[in-house]
């Protein structure tokens, strides 16, 4: 009983057995209880929630969760008790039969979208293993099961989880596009299971009968655990480089081979997929609080009616004479009794006060919405072939309400495409600035450097103007020299050489990237047959596959064009020789190759004097030094075959290519080597010994190489300049010179991040034989751990990334992207306050904020940097004084002058303590007194708490966008998360409601669609809730002439269906196509989005504004017709009946002086709404078509339409009725005029400019002067802020002046 509470206490095994089938036999089904894996998911997979034996009572179930279906249940139920009944018991089920249709038949289409998918995915075809036939046959992806082996050839998709056992390649590697998974483009490299012993060493099929014990099915993709165990009882583990995942596709190799560990629904991939999430938006919230108001009024309707009635019963003493209402028996004639029923009849008669289809049609108006939203071509992003997607369906409107928007850097207001800017090796600066002409223009900042002026466009920094001294150290080692320099140098090497070198190196080797030079092709054919261009048709053995795949003699392969390259190099004068001093025109290079000298080079020197040079250079296929960067990859040509760069990471791929720019190029990788050439040396192949790779929390990566000239290991280790200054050797603090070259690095890191580029140190470290051994023996145990495997592994690296050695540092510019500024500038004169949180270094942060407009040029920084939670707290209280101070005397010295805005930057350490639950209301209160905030060296978790803390102390819509993995945190916090499809997974997408594919689509996203989306669903709502309210009060009002008996004047199919059909269809097609202003407009007025945030179409008093409307309007249409028909002989039903088409009319008319953009579809369902009522109602009362017996409706709607006083009453009721509101419209946009108006008026002039016959003289036929004045001061408090004004004044001839304001 000890364990019996504790949930984490979890019973059963956590690995599971997964055997060869072909060890099973074929006699054995997989699901036979006898197989060894029946338990297992087949790969089949079903995502419908339905089929069409469970889609009926399973979608009524889910349906019935919903409080307002309950609701309308209950009355349909209460009107099938006789003593209870007021409408027909048919007719009374209409409205909810019609809402769960409509709900039913939207759930089948989505879940019929889901089965055609599902389909598709399950007949996609691969190569499985068959025991029966021995050999490879043709399957489709259902039919594969855990256990199955499985023939994968290049570009080909991964069907199921596969445990990689053979590859293609000598090295046993392969490598995968993880984005069908994570949306990455850049390659991931795996590895075949190493330490497994076949007879003849030869992999085969048949000949692996091991069972693998893995863990259980989970959605860790980047985690995976297991082992095989040898007949010897030797265990060799499995980890995540061993893992093939579904949905991933095979590169670089011509062919895999693998064991299915999860299949299905069991996959990694499955089981991170999941359905948009549910998040209520803040109208959906006003909306539940206004259906709470209409069961208040609907019980004290019915409450009010249930007394009258018991009062009027009370005043007769002998119930024989109370006329036209028999009872059963005398208890009926109880007055208490009675009102106790009516009570309940009232509740079916009234039923409508609370809109039933409201809930249903404002779905049904966000699908639209999000229709529209999905196929706006200006978000469509063509270079990456994405266009806009509404994860989440219910929260289109949030969008036009956001206050907060919280954004990550990297990869969102920047490109995450990375191009080498500086660097600085051993203390020493080496700036890579481009030349600019003398003419070129400073940036608003004097320097000729700033971001501004970078080329945007060039793949690599050509023309680089460098220092001298620079070039006189690196001319040594490049293959491409600079002619901006006196190159008369004295045959001496520079201490600072081997230095560079080393710097150099690393860049090159330190890294993952994959380099490839031919194309890859597989001999097995679809169906399982090994074909070879002598023998088409003809099997071959799994033996021959190796050697004509590992030989690569692939037959039939269309080999690359030989380019012919120039027996005599272009020589350039002056030019200088590689490090190894080796001039011009002497022979190739040579290395000893088991004891014998060998060519291991024979590229010729290219030397370059012009740029014509250069061209002829392209003629041959060189590059100089690189033809392109294409999604993460780099094209670079050696002048006999083209190699390609496949990286991770984008900055990988700019420190490769800077090395390669250098002569230090990376020529081939596999797992045990890597082969780079040098300056000095040509090719060198470098052992590879061991490769820690990067991870978020030592923030470094490291490879260990075995030099093959001299033997010695050596480490190299890339990382933030934190994680590697940190741990330097202590000589670096004892020796003075070493000391101030760590120094003078750090300034240089400094100079860089303030330039807004990306920093990464490097460092080397010798390590021993001895050293190496020891380490290696404790890391293969951290490796082989069953259990907290990646806890041990990183504590073992960090054993041995200590007592390191600098060698330099790197500056990587991250693009911004396009847009950025214009987007931010927009959004901020919408009143939405944009923070930035980053995880990057304050002066990058400071740096890319000025660039993107973030800060003005006239801001107040205020830097917050604390190392405890006093500092912090001082300086939070300092600032806020120091903005109180300036804020009053500003005011009091000139209160027209502008106030003084300010920003606030603080980094991660002082973020944590500002988060502290003493400390938040402090850091919120001088936040809100600035225009922006930049949080630098945040965490993850950081960005979510800080923007949980604004929406919940504030109060206010949040928005979050981001790009990577570590922004899902804050996305999934915000009210509405906002992923980018960036270089960085499609983590942040997954995890988002929207996902755009710029940041800059942002601006209409928010500013237009979110405007729409508002304006649209506040308008339907309000209306949704007014012809509601009316058509009850009209019932109501007559109620006082029936002694509250509960009969009506309509019938009761009118009633029911004035909602669901005769008046349904024109206010959905004004919530999705009704357009205020234009998408132009929009934009261009970006304040009049400040009406969304302080929500001013839908307030907690539009309900009341509905109520009082529907009040007068009802009690007009029942008292002109009642004292219309006062003097007439009329039966009840033609009574009814004009009060019926007046109803109509009048619910037809008001959405339509609401309606701002008026187009064919609006027109359209306005005439036919209310043709099909009236031809409806002439064919029933044609064919005596009621529920409502014993009433005789025949032939009412044709008597009543022949005679004048009912078109006089229809006509006088909708005029006097809809007066009113057509006054207050009047007033409203030429008295007191809201921005949208102003802005409509500004839309019409424009119009009417264009239209004009007149010259187009400015000074003749008008301009249009815009003097956007600031009216809220930023720094006060969220009470006082006020809107902003911006006055157009319209001048035509010189003449007529009219002056429109947009507040």
């Amino acid at each position: 009983m000890g364990n019996f509470f504790d949930k984490t206490n979890k019973s059963g095994p956590k690995f599971r057995t997964v055997v060869p089938n072909h060890v099973v036999g074929p006699d054995i089904p997989s699901k036979h209880k006898n197989h060894p894996n029946r338990d297992y998911r087949s790969n089949r997979i079903k995502t419908t929630k339905y089929s069409l034996l469970t889609f009926l009572p399973k979608n009524l179930f889910e349906q019935f969760h919903r409080f307002a279906n309950l609701y309308f249940i209950l009355v349909v139920a209460l009107n099938w008790v006789p003593q209870v009944q007021a409408f027909g018991k048919e007719i009374a089920m209409i409205p909810v039969i019609f809402v769960l249709a409509v709900t039913a038949v939207k759930d089948a289409f989505e879940d019929f979208r889901r089965y055609k998918s599902d389909r598709k995915i399950n007949h996609h075809t691969c190569r499985r293993y068959s025991s029966a036939d021995r050999r490879y046959v043709k399957s489709e992806w259902m039919e594969v099961h855990a256990g199955d082996f499985v023939h994968l050839s290049c570009d080909e998709i991964i069907p199921a989880d596969i445990l990689l056992l053979h590859s293609s390649d000598p090295m046993g590697v392969c490598h995968l596009e993880t984005s069908n998974l994570d949306g990455e483009t850049n390659l991931k490299q795996r590895q075949i299971v190493h330490g497994l012993k076949y007879q003849g060493n030869k992999f085969a099929v048949e000949k692996f009968k091991y069972n693998v014990e893995c863990e259980l099915p989970n959605a860790e993709i980047y985690k995976f655990n297991g082992f095989i165990k040898l007949e010897t009882g030797e265990k060799v583990s499995l980890n995540k480089d061993n893992l093939l995942l579904r949905g991933c596709t095979i590169k670089n190799t011509d062919f895999v081979e693998g064991i299915v560990l999860y299949a299905g629904h069991q996959t990694k991939a499955m089981l991170n997929n999941r359905n948009p999430r549910y998040k209520r938006s803040k109208l959906e919230r006003r909306i539940n609080r206004d259906v709470i108001y209409c069961v208040i009024l609907l019980l004290f309707l019915c409450l009010f009616c249930a007394i009258a009635s018991g009062i009027w019963l009370n005043d007769f003493e002998d119930s024989t004479t109370v006329l036209f209402i028999p009872f059963e028996s005398l208890e009926w004639y109880n007055p208490y009794f009675q009102a106790f029923v009516v009570f309940f009849t009232y509740i079916i008669i009234f039923q409508t006060v609370i809109p039933l289809p409201l809930y249903v049609s404002v779905e049904i108006v966000k699908l639209g919405q999000v229709y529209f939203i999905n196929n706006d071509a200006e978000l469509y992003y063509e270079p990456i072939d994405k266009r806009m997607e509404c994860r989440a369906l219910n929260i289109t409107e949030d969008l036009g309400q956001i206050e907060y928007i919280f954004s990550d850097k990297t990869g969102t207001l920047t490109e995450n495409q990375m191009e080498f800017k500086s660097c600085t090796i051993g203390g020493t600066d080496y700036p890579h600035t481009p030349e600019f002409e003398e003419e070129d223009d400073f940036s608003e900042t004097g320097s000729r450097y700033s971001l501004a002026n970078i080329s945007r466009t060039s793949s690599v920094m050509e023309n680089l103007k460098l220092e001298p001294g620079l070039e006189r150290e690196i001319s040594r080692m490049c293959l491409r020299s600079l002619n901006s320099v006196n190159l008369d140098l004295p045959d001496t090497s520079s201490p600072n050489s081997q230095r560079i070198q080393e710097f150099f190196l690393l860049m090159a080797i330190c890294n993952t990237v994959v380099v490839t030079h031919h194309a890859h092709e597989d001999l097995m054919d679809e169906s399982g047959s090994i074909l070879d261009g002598n023998f088409k048709g003809k099997n071959r053995s799994q033996d021959d596959l190796d050697k004509v795949s590992r030989s690569g003699e692939t037959p039939q392969k269309k080999s690359l064009p030989i380019l012919n390259i120039p027996d005599t190099p272009v020589q350039r004068k002056g030019v200088l020789p590689p490090l190894g001093q080796r001039e011009a025109g002497t022979p190739p290079l040579t290395k000893k190759i088991n004891g014998q000298p060998s060519v291991i080079g024979n590229i010729p020197p290219i030397t370059i004097s012009n740029s014509g040079d250069f061209e002829r250079l392209r003629e041959f296929g060189m590059s100089t030094p690189s033809e392109g960067s294409i999604a993460g990859s780099s094209f670079i040509s050696d002048g006999s075959q083209q190699s390609r760069y496949e990286a991770e990471s984008p900055d990988e791929l700019a420190l490769v290519r800077a090395a390669c720019t250098y002569g230090c190029r990376l020529m081939k990788r596999s797992v045990e080597k890597v082969r780079v050439w040098l300056p000095s040396e040509g090719e060198v192949e470098f052992e590879v010994l061991e490769v820690l790779q990067f991870d978020s929390t030592r923030k470094r990566m490291s490879v260990i190489v075995k030099n093959p000239n001299n033997k010695e290991l050596v480490m190299f280790t890339k990382g933030a300049d934190t994680a590697i200054l940190g741990v330097l050797h202590r000589k670096f603090k004892e020796d003075r010179e070493l000391h101030k070259m760590v120094k003078d690095t750090e300034q240089h890191i400094l100079d860089y991040a303030m330039q807004g580029l990306r920093t990464l140190c490097m460092a080397k470290k010798i390590l021993t034989r001895m050293e190496y051994e020891e380490w290696k023996k404790k890391f293969n145990e951290a490796t082989a751990a069953m259990e907290g495997r990646e806890e041990k592994i990183l504590q073992v690296a960090c054993e041995i990334e200590k007592d390191l050695e600098l060698l330099g540092a790197t500056g990587i510019e991250d693009k911004l992207q396009e847009g950025v500024p214009e987007t931010i500038d927009k959004l901020r004169k919408a009143g939405i306050k944009v923070w930035v949180l980053t995880g990057d270094k304050q002066e990058t942060a400071i740096q890319v904020a000025y660039s993107s407009k973030l800060i003005g040029q006239k801001d107040q920084v205020l830097i917050i940097n604390a190392n405890d939670l006093a500092c912090t707290k001082d300086l939070l209280e300092h600032h806020m004084q120091q903005i109180d101070r300036d804020t009053s005397g500003q005011t009091q010295s000139s209160p027209k002058q502008k106030k003084q805005e300010y920003t606030l930057v603080i980094d991660g350490r002082t973020l944590a303590y500002a988060l502290h639950e003493q400390m938040e209301d402090i850091f919120l209160q001088l936040a809100q007194k600035c225009t922006s905030v930049v949080c630098c060296r945040s965490t993850p978790i950081q960005k979510g708490s800080v923007v949980k803390l604004v929406r919940d102390k504030l109060n206010k819509l949040t928005l979050a966008i981001g790009d990577g993995a570590n922004d899902v945190s804050m996305i999934h916090v915000a009210d509405i998360g906002i992923g980018i499809s960036g270089q960085e997974g499609m983590q942040a997408v997954m995890a988002s409601d929207f996902a755009i594919s710029r940041f800059m689509f942002l601006q209409r996203l928010l500013l237009v669609h979110g405007h729409w989306c508002y304006c649209r669903l506040a308008r339907f709502s309000s209306f949704m809730f007014y012809k509601s309210l009316i058509s009850v009060l009209v019932m109501f009002w007559y109620q006082m002439y029936s002694a509250y008996s509960g009969s009506m004047q309509f019938d009761s199919l009118y009633t029911m269906l004035t909602h669901v059909v005769f008046c349904a269809f024109p206010p959905l097609v004004n919530g999705v196509l009704d357009k205020d202003l234009s998408s132009e407009t929009l934009l261009k007025f970006p304040h009049i989005y400040r009406m969304g945030i302080y929500d001013t179409q839908y307030t907690r008093f539009s309900f009341f504004i509905a109520l009082l409307d529907s009040i007068y309007q009802s009690i007009v249409l029942y008292w002109v017709a009642h004292f219309a028909y006062d003097s007439e002989q009329v039966g009840i039903w033609e009574f009814g009946t004009t009060q019926m088409v007046a109803l109509i009319l009048i619910i037809l008319f008001t959405g339509a002086i609401d309606t701002y953009s008026w187009i064919w579809p609006q027109w359209l369902t306005m005439i036919l709404s209310f043709v099909f009522f009236w031809l409806f109602a002439i064919v029933c009362h044609a064919i005596w078509f009621t529920f409502d017996h014993p009433a005789n409706p025949y032939w009412v709607m044709q008597n009543t339409l022949v005679k004048p006083i009912h078109v006089i009453t229809v006509v006088i009721t909708t005029v006097l009725s809809l007066l009113p509101r057509f006054v207050i419209r009047i007033f409203q946009r030429t008295v007191f005029p809201d921005d949208i108006v102003k802005a409509q008026l500004w839309e019409k002039s424009q119009h009417n400019r264009r239209n004009s016959s007149h010259s187009i003289d400015t000074q003749d036929t008008g301009d249009i002067i815009s003097n956007h004045e600031s009216r809220n001061d930023v720094h006060e408090s969220r009470n006082d802020v006020r809107s902003s004004e911006t006055n157009i004044h319209i001048r035509n001839g010189g003449s007529t002046k009219t002056t429109t304001t947009i507040a």
